[in-house]
């Protein structure tokens, strides 16, 4: 019997979602606050406590994925389905590198605002252009259809939040 892929389960906050938050936030108070660090050490350190917080458990089995994922092997399965995912992060890595700078008051509420959506090679291309905006703003404007796979339902649609959008 085959196994269902990571990026086509349902999303459940894994027992370590808290700690894992925690962690990222120590990891960015330590790269915002300590004097010795480098300022390419500081950034590399700031993008890394990103990816832990967006990554969580799984790296393709985060909360929003498009629809073009959920739809990849409609077809037929794929041979290397993880070469067929990007882990795209909703606000931009480089704004919230800015943010945690502005604001190191505010490393939690930031890195809880840290999102990641799985998307497809073609669909990251048609975001980039958009990274001038913030956010599901980026998703509206390319027209990305994204699925909340907390409960499964579509979110946005060409364009339009679809009951509410994204929580």
């Amino acid at each position: 019997m085959a196994q269902v892929r990571p990026y086509l389960k349902l999303w459940v906050p894994d027992a370590l979602h808290d700690e894992r938050h925690r962690s990222a936030v120590a990891l960015a108070r330590f790269a915002l606050s300590d004097p010795d660090l480098l300022e390419q050490h500081r950034n590399e350190l700031l993008k890394q406590a990103i990816w832990y917080k967006t990554q969580g458990a799984a790296k393709y089995g985060c909360r929003y994925r498009s629809a073009g994922v959920l739809g990849l092997e409609k077809e037929a399965p794929i041979k290397q389905w993880w070469k067929h995912l990007r882990h795209e992060h909703v606000l931009t890595r480089a704004s919230l590198v800015q943010e945690l700078r502005d604001s190191p008051d505010r490393v939690s509420e930031i890195l809880e605002r840290a999102l990641a959506c799985v998307v497809t090679p073609a669909e990251h291309e048609v975001l980039s252009p958009f990274d001038v905006l913030h956010g599901w703003e980026r998703y509206k404007a390319a027209r990305i259809d994204v699925h909340d796979m907390k409960t499964g339902d579509l979110v946005l649609y060409d364009g339009q939040f679809v009951n509410g959008g994204p929580t």
